[in-house]
């Protein structure tokens, strides 16, 4: 497939979340957290699994993967965890393109994250990190010094204002992610915060919710985030990042709209294949 408006389209695995607890959560992330380490740290096992996961997401069709900390996590992985899904993710010509989810609570484990995401070949860590907050100096540092950039979600902020005042300066190596859902749930446009924010936008979670006020996420175009409209604001400024679909319910399997979310973005970007 290609993409004649150049727009590059990853998928999140964190869309898969809930799947070890058959989406009948019964807390909140912390149980994804724990039943998904559970199921992919052991590495005796790990090639198996991963590849089973990788397999569904070519499925979709999609070749850019952006993967969540918890199925390759910064306080377990080893260089045997890495080397499988390199090779993975290599013979099914896929590549590692982000990682998302927390970086670490303290800079040794930061420095960790650091350490993985340079063995996969990913430049773009996507989320938080209470590290940035309390020593950023050092943070900045380590970023700096590993060329990796760190990009801020949204979650709590209301606006791209709330946004940019969190992120400060350092733009060579901090800058934002822009999780479309969030900003659906804070009752913000999603298409006017990625425009207001695109001089410091870096990668962007497209994700849709059902309704303002909270944020059970949904199929595209079936909630509150004009998706259609987040695609044609960022191919309108030339956005060069990652667009990551995500998607994870925890009541319920995400994977008919996962399928229909790649053939909406392709419908959008008028694909060919």
């Amino acid at each position: 497939m290609k993409d004649r408006q150049d727009l590059k389209i990853s998928f999140n695995t964190a869309n898969f979340a809930f799947r070890q607890v058959g989406y009948k959560a019964t807390g909140d992330w912390g149980q994804a957290c724990r039943t998904s380490r559970e199921h992919y740290s052991d590495v005796e096992t790990f090639e198996k699994r991963f590849d089973e996961m990788l397999g569904e997401v070519d499925a979709f069709g999609f070749k850019a993967v952006e993967l969540w900390h918890f199925h390759l996590h910064q306080k377990w992985w080893t260089d045997r965890h890495v080397e499988i899904a390199l090779s993975v993710a290599r013979r099914r010509g896929m590549k590692f393109v982000a990682y998302c989810g927390g970086f670490g609570d303290d800079l040794p484990e930061f420095e960790r994250t650091l350490g993985l995401v340079n063995a996969l070949g990913i430049d773009v860590l996507a989320g938080a990190s209470k590290v940035f907050f309390e020593k950023r100096a050092s943070f900045v540092e380590r970023l700096r010094h590993h060329e990796v950039r760190f990009a801020y979600e949204n979650h709590p902020e209301k606006t791209p204002a709330e946004h940019l005042q969190k992120i400060g300066g350092d733009e060579d190596v901090v800058g934002a992610t822009v999780d479309t859902g969030w900003y659906g749930s804070q009752n913000y446009p999603a298409d006017r915060a990625l425009l207001e924010l695109r001089s410091r936008l870096m990668h962007v979670h497209l994700k849709d919710v059902s309704e303002i006020g909270k944020h059970d996420t949904c199929g595209f175009e079936k909630g509150v985030v004009p998706i259609r409209a987040c695609i044609e604001t960022l191919r309108g400024f030339g956005f060069e990042g990652y667009v990551s679909v995500e998607h994870e319910p925890d009541q319920f399997d995400p994977t008919p709209d996962l399928h229909d979310a790649r053939a909406f973005v392709n419908q959008v970007l008028e694909v060919t294949t």
